[in-house]
């Protein structure tokens, strides 16, 4: 690298340097920005692509000015009293590419001296630069920002490792080094556990040592992860290796028959291998065509929803039909049961399959990149994992290529960005895509995808649900209806039936919420009469709404966690009022600063489905929070708003209730029930 200059270090964190002195760059979004500039060092980044990887879909007000903001800074650390290295011209940004030197345009210069060296031959001089290349990561690429269009950006940058750590781990076993490699691929496979290729190259190295049964050991362990994770086995590279070792042949068979099979030598960015389609028949190694059926089971006791599903009907038969549909709302609405239920009945108009993944942004399991849910896609429609690419945009593209022309369902659940969907979606408009998000994925729709979104059931419904869910009571209670005259019984069946629509209007036709109650009242721990007492008494409402590990509360929190300090402030302080519909003007007394100020956080807010907006005449503009949240948003404010705030935040807003002309804009607040 060249000393006594700029540097960007993006294989890691996020760093600059001045004659090797560490600039500090202590603001995420600068750090983002200079990132996005590194990373296109000599290009052109328009404003709008800048703006989708500093604050991605959720705008401030302010961007406008924001934008010349970071720039500023950033010339100020870079320029260090020399020319200015960034320039903007037309609405776009660029790093002058002479300006600095980067961490990453080392080592791709070293991985292109190392393959040539491979190429003549020359082993030493090869590993010498794959090492120098893989020295240069200090961790994660870009651990340190965090936006969904530069995470793709740092899956490439890990691909980039991967591929020459096995390409230096290949040329160590073609010539005996096999002890360099035991401490190293251990840690290679614990960031990618389910990679065969890194465990096929762990299994020769150890069995090059003579450590014949750690090698079967670790296919046997393959085996059984492979049928865990993915349900498949694992490939005829992997069984070839493990038969070559069951049979004790020796490493040089091994290396000149097995080593080529399990990665081929790279080909030059000028000339890319198109990998065969899995629909030539004639393709060497190729399977057959797959028909996935991948839909998980409908959720038991599917009531209401019937204009939502005949619209996606009408989306999904409709000669003009988009082929993107986006299913939004808060947490706990059903959106994935609602997408489930319509795919497993509208199957049959997909007749080369259905596919599903889940993104996993709001459960307990890990978040599953595009570069992963694209592998996954790619080997459920028949892909073999030796054609996968080891690139996102290689992937993607041979995704679209291989469902083009087919008639098939993708149902991708648990969005959280456009971004992370984009990579997932077909080119053709035979197929249809169905999405479901907390967010309104602003992107998507830019790009002429529909939307639906989705609100709480009707009471009627909502009835249904906990009258459907909650009629299967132990036989105990059984019997005690059954008993008596007929009198006895229908009064008793009247109340019973009284007491579910109460919970039913209790829970707000929150499906979550009614399907927590109904397996609370077969489980017989409480009665419906007691269910009622507990969810109309809001000290102890959301703490009733759990069974097992299921709780609205927290289904609500991984909403709440991910707001913005501001509308994380401003929700919880709604839950200090008394009421849980508000004017506009409210929300700026509730924060104690100007109107202008809070119409980001008022946005992002009703973005996340946490704040519902209604129009009470003209512009003037009232929020709704749904019952079971504006109690959530108390129990924030009573555990993270200092119990000295509560008072004069409170007075603040009812002096601007008493003061707005024409009455009273809201009920004048009663202070906390505590």
């Amino acid at each position: 690298m060249v000393v006594g200059t700029r540097r960007i270090n993006v294989l890691g964190p996020v760093e600059l340097a001045i004659d090797d002195v560490a600039v500090p760059l202590t603001k995420t979004r600068e750090r983002t920005a200079l990132a996005l500039l590194a990373l296109n060092r000599g290009r052109r980044i328009s404003k709008e692509h800048l703006l989708q990887a500093v604050w991605g879909e959720r705008l401030p007000s302010t961007v406008n000015s924001q934008v010349p903001i970071i720039m500023y800074n950033l010339r100020a650390c870079l320029a260090a009293g020399k020319s200015d290295v960034i320039v903007s011209a037309g609405g776009s940004y660029t790093l002058l590419d002479e300006a600095c030197d980067t961490d990453l345009a080392f080592a791709e210069s070293q991985i292109r001296q190392a393959r040539a060296a491979r190429a003549r031959h020359t082993v030493e001089r090869a590993i010498e630069a794959y090492e120098a290349a893989l020295g240069t990561f200090r961790g994660a690429p870009l651990s340190n920002v965090h936006s969904h269009v530069l995470g793709a950006e740092a899956e490439m940058l890990e691909e980039t490792r991967r591929s020459a750590f096995v390409e230096l781990a290949q040329l160590r076993i073609d010539h005996g080094l096999y002890r360099d490699l035991l401490d190293e691929l251990p840690a290679m496979i614990a960031r990618r556990p389910s990679d065969e290729e890194l465990r096929g190259l762990h299994m020769l190295a150890l069995y090059g040592v003579g450590r014949q049964a750690d090698a079967l050991r670790v296919y046997a362990e393959t085996d059984d992860l492979l049928g865990r994770e993915l349900g498949t086995g694992t490939s005829p590279q992997l069984r070839e290796i493990h038969k070559m070792m069951l049979e004790e042949c020796p490493m040089p068979q091994a290396r000149t028959s097995l080593a080529p099979s399990l990665s081929p030598a790279p080909t030059p960015p000028s000339s890319p291998t198109v990998p065969p389609s899995p629909h030539d028949a004639s393709a060497p190694g190729i399977v057959r065509v797959v028909v996935p059926r991948q839909l998980p089971p409908a959720p038991a006791c599917f009531v209401g929803r019937d204009s939502e599903a005949q619209w996606l009907d009408q989306v999904s038969r409709s000669p003009t039909a988009r082929p993107c549909v986006v299913i939004t709302g808060m947490a706990g609405l059903g959106k994935s049961a609602l997408a489930v239920n319509w795919a497993q009945r509208a199957a049959a108009d997909f007749p080369d399959g259905q596919l599903y993944v889940d993104l996993c942004r709001y459960g307990s399991g890990t978040p599953t990149s595009g570069f992963e849910a694209l592998g996954g896609l790619l080997t459920s429609l028949g892909v073999p994992t030796t054609l996968i690419p080891h690139h996102q945009q290689e992937r993607s593209a041979l995704f679209r290529s291989t469902v083009a022309g087919r008639r098939l369902l993708l149902v991708v659940d648990n969005a959280d960005d456009s971004e992370q969907v984009r990579p997932l979606l077909p080119g053709s408009s035979s197929c249809l895509t169905v999405v479901t998000s907390r967010l309104p994925l602003h992107g998507l729709l830019v790009d002429g995808a529909a939307q639906l979104r989705l609100g709480h059931l009707r009471t009627q419904d909502a009835a249904a649900v906990l009258r459907t869910l909650a009629d299967r009571t132990p036989d105990a209670h059984r019997s005690d209806e059954m008993s008596g005259d007929d009198e006895d019984r229908a009064d008793r069946r009247a109340a019973r039936d009284n007491h579910w629509d109460r919970i039913a209007t209790l829970c707000g036709g929150h499906p979550l919420a009614l399907r927590i109650a109904a397996a609370r009242l077969r489980s017989g721990e409480s009665s419906a009469e007691e269910i009622v007492d507990q969810l109309a008494d809001e000290r102890q409402c959301l703490r009733r709404l759990q069974v097992g590990n299921t709780s609205l509360a927290t289904a609500f929190e991984f909403s709440y966690r991910r707001l913005s300090r501001d509308a994380a402030k401003l929700f919880r302080r709604f839950g200090l009022l008394e009421s849980a519909e508000h004017p506009e003007q409210v929300a700026s007394r509730l924060m104690g600063t100007d109107p202008s100020q809070v119409d980001m956080p008022l946005t992002e807010l009703v973005d996340a489905h946490l704040l519902q907006p209604t129009r009470r005449s003209g512009t003037a503009r009232d929020y709704r929070m749904h019952r079971l949240l504006w109690l959530y948003a108390r129990q924030r404010a009573m555990a993270e708003e200092p119990t000295e705030q509560h008072g004069p935040i409170i007075a603040r807003v009812a002096r601007r209730c008493v003061a707005a002309p024409h009455g009273s804009l809201c009920k004048e607040p009663r202070g906390l029930h505590v």
